[in-house]
Parts: structure tokens; C-alpha cells; sequence
């Protein structure tokens, strides 16, 4: 599939969540022309319908991690692609995609250095946002 494609495909998929526009660039970026976009697509709308039924509780299973106190990783992986989606929590528990990275495979533990300080301001961006929107509710 093509760049278009795909961004129509994931825009489409991701529109019922609360997800930051530059990682749905990086998704696309990510999978376009790979070739495994249909298996990465059925794991990322499993993924996504587990987040959303359980919330924080996801994290129990083993393709969830708890990186510190506000930031979480989804990891999307199968013959030939490792993706995470590092994540955050609304104050109201709705999950919030921030960034997505292609992690390279064969690694025992994914660094997640560079990915934190930039997805940590991509979700104080969206919350102050949120925060402005419920503020003006009461």
C-alpha cells in the first residue's frame, strides 16, 4: 500500500481515539510499503479494542508496559516488524496515542530513551487541551 493509502486506512482506524497527529505521520511512515501492513492492521485494532475495554488493567498483559508513572508501550510485533506506541491515560482513562517507533528486532529490551522526553510532551500538549475543553463544561 501506498503512503495515502495507508494514512486513509490508519486515519480511519484511529478515528474513534484520542491520538496525536505526528504519530499517525510516524505510523505511516512506519508501514507503508512494508508489505505486512494487513497483519500489523489486525494486531493494532486488537491492541486498540483491548486498551479501550480495560484501560490501565491492559497492562497486566504481556504486549502492554508500564514505562514510568504516566507513560505506557504498546508493543505490535510478528515475522519482520517490532513497532511500539508508547501511550498515556486522560484523567477520565481514556487512552491517548502519542508516538510511534519501529524498534529493531532481535533486541532483549527496547531503550526507550530518545522516545520519552518527546512523548511526554506530546501528551501535556493534548492534556492541557483537554483540561481548556472540561474546564469550560462547569
Amino acid at each position: 500500500m501506498n503512503k495515502k493509502q495507508v494514512y486513509e486506512w490508519l486515519r480511519a482506524l484511529l478515528e474513534p481515539y484520542i491520538t496525536h497527529d505526528l504519530m499517525l505521520a510516524e505510523l505511516v511512515r512506519i508501514i507503508s510499503g512494508s508489505g505486512y501492513e494487513s497483519r500489523f492492521y489486525a494486531q493494532l485494532v486488537s491492541r486498540l479494542i483491548f486498551l479501550a475495554n480495560h484501560g490501565i488493567i491492559a497492562l497486566q498483559q504481556k504486549e502492554f508496559e508500564r514505562l514510568n508513572d504516566s507513560l505506557f508501550s504498546m508493543h505490535i510485533s510478528s515475522k519482520g516488524y517490532n513497532i511500539r506506541i508508547l501511550f498515556s491515560f486522560f484523567p477520565n482513562g481514556k487512552p491517548v496515542l502519542l508516538l510511534a517507533f519501529y524498534e529493531r528486532e532481535g533486541k532483549k529490551k527496547t531503550d526507550y530513551t530518545t522516545y520519552l522526553s518527546p512523548a511526554l510532551t506530546r501528551f501535556n500538549a493534548l492534556l492541557e487541551v483537554y483540561r481548556n475543553e472540561h474546564d469550560g463544561n462547569r
